[in-house]
Order: structure tokens, then sequence, then C-alpha cells
């Protein structure tokens, strides 16, 4: 068991290991020993990295462009459950957001480098292109708005052999999605040993408690390959660090007794049975070639919070005139006009609360008005379910003889999917009148990518301190988004839209099916 006392935010921390061997010291001089020694030589290791250049693996030393390496053991030595959450806090220009009240932005966790937009930066596994989420966000804090990034918190820290970041364009190497720079996520392909993990926390203020569990095992593939599996099973409760909205406070001042303790929550979403596995393998097929595959599928359900439906102005619901009557809905319009309920004094301030809910309670059989059902307001609940699934496959070496001898190849073909589907609670479509639902399913985004390519590399003696690499390829993509409908509530056109109710569910309208 190993506490874990640093500046995180997680206030405790608690990590049990289950390592692949065990090694008893006969003395602590010689254990000391033993970790100088490690010490030592893990100095003396050159980093490796992949990305930046078209030629062979170099180490970072001789990289033509800077870049950041984190290693494994660096991410699961970290106290916090968040991986995340420790690049962002090593690697400069970096950061990953947890978006709340940001409609479907919030489900999600798109990386930004150099303060570009998320779609900006190039991710990558194992040197593949991974594919973007499937959501385009609309209200993503400025920077990413309008913007399509993948969502790299599907990927789990114990999967990881090392994270590079080249924290530069490189827009000219691997397109423009690459102009803030590009972010290779290189998994674990040991063919043995494993490991096993808890962690728990939570925040200093007592929530954001977080339980994760996660392992990773390496195994043989016949005596020339490994399969190499992890897994992440995580649960994370809610934050808040809000207070009470001050129209809210003056409702609860003026004695209405309907309205919640916070009535708008800031705070990191909740994240209930978020589970990935991840699978690496490789086979050497000998003479110089290799077949590769690796893939991953993620899901996870998350819910988030909205803003506050004030009870005297919200339009399309409590009032259409800024607050100064109600808006009142006529069931049977043969049965006489609806009287008019102000909501204002001769000083133009509210109403108290016992004056205007007497005088709703005595409208006609045939009037009704939102007051009577959600009198304190409401604040509408946004969440969903993502998931996200991906296959790569391939092989590489070098040609031996003809024309392409010395010719390094590489083939190899990849799929990803990432889904997301959407749920409301807690709020209403306003045009079906007091028989409205108070949930909704308002439909579903999919993002589908097919990718194959043919990379190829050529060493040509030049004279030169190193020879020159040409690197040439073709690459077949094929790239779809597609809409889903929701069910038909959160979006219908209810009978009360001509008396100025509004359309749909309540904060996120369902996709129609002309939309679809």
């Amino acid at each position: 068991m190993k506490i874990h006392n640093n500046y995180n935010p997680v206030a405790r921390s608690v990590k049990f290991a289950l390592a692949a061997s065990l090694c008893i010291s006969a003395s602590v001089a010689v254990a000391q020993e033993q970790q100088t020694a490690d010490a030592t030589k893990e100095k003396a290791v050159e980093k490796i990295a992949v990305v930046g250049s078209r030629s062979a693996p170099r180490s970072i030393g001789d990289s033509p462009v800077p870049i950041d390496i984190i290693g494994g053991e660096e991410l699961s030595k970290n106290g916090s459950t968040d991986m995340l959450n420790l690049i962002t806090t090593t690697v400069p220009s970096l950061n990953v957001h947890s978006n709340p009240i940001s409609d479907a932005a919030t489900l999600v966790r798109p990386m930004n480098l150099r303060g570009l937009s998320a779609d900006s930066t190039l991710i990558l596994t194992n040197g593949k292109r991974r594919h973007k989420s499937s959501v385009i966000a609309f209200l993503g804090g400025g920077i990413n708005d309008g913007a399509q990034g993948a969502d790299v918190s599907v990927i789990p820290g114990i999967a990881l052999k090392q994270v590079e970041i080249l924290r530069d364009g490189a827009a000219a190497q691997y397109g423009s999605d690459a102009i803030a720079g590009v972010i290779n996520f290189v998994l674990k392909n040991a063919d043995q040993g494993g490991s096993f993990e808890v962690k728990h926390g939570e925040y200093y203020e007592g929530d954001g408690t977080s339980t994760e569990f996660a392992g990773n095992i390496g195994m043989p593939l016949t005596d020339n390959g490994f399969v190499n599996a992890s897994f992440q099973y995580k649960n994370v409760d809610p934050t808040s660090r809000s207070e009470q909205r001050p129209d809210a406070q003056a409702f609860a001042d003026g004695g209405n007794p309907n309205i919640a303790p916070i009535a708008q929550v800031w705070g990191s979403p909740e994240i209930s049975d978020d589970i990935t596995i991840f699978i690496n393998s490789g086979l050497d097929l000998g003479n110089g070639r290799e077949a590769y595959l690796f893939g991953n599928y993620s899901e996870r359900d998350v819910t988030g919070g909205f803003y506050y439906r004030n009870p005297y102005n919200r339009g399309g619901v409590f009032s259409n005139d800024g607050g100064e009557t109600l808006l009142i809905g006529n069931t049977d319009l043969a049965a006489g006009a609806c009287p008019t309920i102000g909501l204002k004094d001769g000083s133009g301030s509210n109403l108290p609360f016992d004056a205007v809910n007497s005088a709703v309670g005595a409208l006609p059989s045939n009037c009704f008005t939102f007051f009577s059902m959600v009198p304190g307001g409401f604040t509408p609940t946004f969440g969903g379910n993502v998931t996200d699934t991906s296959i790569t496959a391939g092989t590489k070496g070098a040609f031996k003889s003809g024309m392409l001898e010395d010719i390094l190849y590489d083939f190899s073909g990849s799929v990803g999917r990432n889904e997301s589907s959407y749920m409301m609670t807690n709020t209403i479509n306003a045009s079906l009148g007091l028989d409205s639902p108070t949930e909704f399913n308002p439909g579903k985004y999919i993002q589908l990518e097919k990718n194959f390519t043919a990379d190829f590399v050529k060493f040509v003696p030049a004279g030169l301190y190193e020879d020159l690499t040409v690197a040439f390829g073709a690459q077949w993509t094929e790239e779809t988004f597609e809409v889903v409908a929701g069910d038909s509530a959160s979006f219908e056109v209810g009978q009360f839209v001509d008396q100025g109710f509004s359309i749909g569910s309540n904060g996120f309208p369902g996709f129609k099916p002309e939309d679809a």
C-alpha cells in the first residue's frame, strides 16, 4: 500500500498495486544501492519517439522537432485518478477540460495545444490516426466552439507505455489537423507480467469522489509475439462549486418554498460505469516483417447540468413579456379567454409567491400555467451515453529484393466509431401543455471513420551526415457523421405552440426525422 501526498487536488489517494514480480532485499543498505543503480540505469536510457520524422524512430535528443515524452511509469505512479490531469500539469500549453453546462461538450474531453481548437491537434495511437468524437462542440468554452476533436478520456493510463507530444505545428508532415501539434499514445507491448490498481480519492470540498479499478497483463503470442490487454472501470461523482443564484435566492426570501438550495450547479459532471478495454498485439513474421493489431471498446454514462429556468420570466414557458405577466394556456377556447395574472407590483418589483400562487389557483379549469406545475422553476439535467470502439491492423517490414529492395513499408487499415446518445430529465416540452413528459431522448450522433494507408520510406546515401530520407505513400479515407432522430415528444410541435409555448424538450430539443 502506498499513500500519495502531493499537490494534486485529490485530498486522499490510496493505491494498491499487485506487481508481476516481488523482490525481498537482504538489508536496507542493499535496497538503497539497488535503487541508486536503477536510477542511474534509467537516466542512461534514451527516450525514443516515432512522431516528428518519417525516418526510423529516434531519440528525442536527435529529433528535429521538440518532443515531450511522459513514460508509463510516471503515469501509473501519479496519485490522481485522472491520467489526463497529469499530462496537463506536465506539458506546457496543453489543456484538457471537463466542461460544465456545455450541452454535448460535457460528454467528451478533447485536448487543446497552444490555445488552438481540439481538431487542430492530431491524436495518434501507436502512430496511427485516432478517430474523432461524435460531438461537435457548439458550447465548447470559446476555443472548441465548432470543433470536433478526438475524445482522449477513453484511453486509460495503465494501458500506456508512453505519451509523445510534439508541441509544434506539424501540418506539413501530418496534414491540417496537426496545426497545433501531435500527440501519440503508445500502448504497452510487454509479453509478460502485469499489474492491478485500485485508486480512490475525493476533493477537499468532500465531493467528486472517484473510484477506479485498472489492470494490465502481458502474454506471449507463440514464441515471436505478444498480446497486451488493459482494462479500467471508474465511477466519478459530480462536483459543485456553486452559490445560490441571486434571482433564486430572492424567490426563496419572498416565501417561495419550492426553490432548490442550489438552483444551478457549476461543477464537473457525474461519470458512471466508465469501462474501457484496450488490446495491443504484435507478431514477428520473420525476415524483418511484423504484423500488428490493436483496438479498444469504451462506454460510459455522463450526467451534467443546465441553466436555471426562472419561474417568472422564462420565455416560452412562464412568461413571454419579460416577467410582466404569466404565460397562460387555454385548453378550450370555446369556454372563453383566460384571465391575466400580473407578476409585478406598482413599483416594478416581483409580487410575493403567495399572491401569484393564489391567483394561479383561482384560474378556470380550461386555463393552465406551468407555474402550477413547477412553481420554483426548474433546472434541466442533460446527459448521455458515449460508446467508443476502434480496431487497427497492419503489417510492416522491408522489401528484400527487386525494384523495391530496402524500401520500408507499412500497410494498415483502421475503423473507428464514436456514438453519443443524449438524455434530458427534469424538463418539459411546453407546447404539449401539462401533459408533457419530463424525460426525453433527444437522439444521438455517430461518427464513423475508415482509413487504409500504405506508407513507404527509402534511405538514400547522399554523402551527408545522415542518409537522405524519402517518404511517400497513399491513403483512402471514408468519414461519415450521422444524426439519429430522438423520441417524438422531444421535438413534437404541440397544440399550444400558437399560444406562445416553446417547442421541444426545453434546453436541448430533439432531432427531427427530417433532420436525421
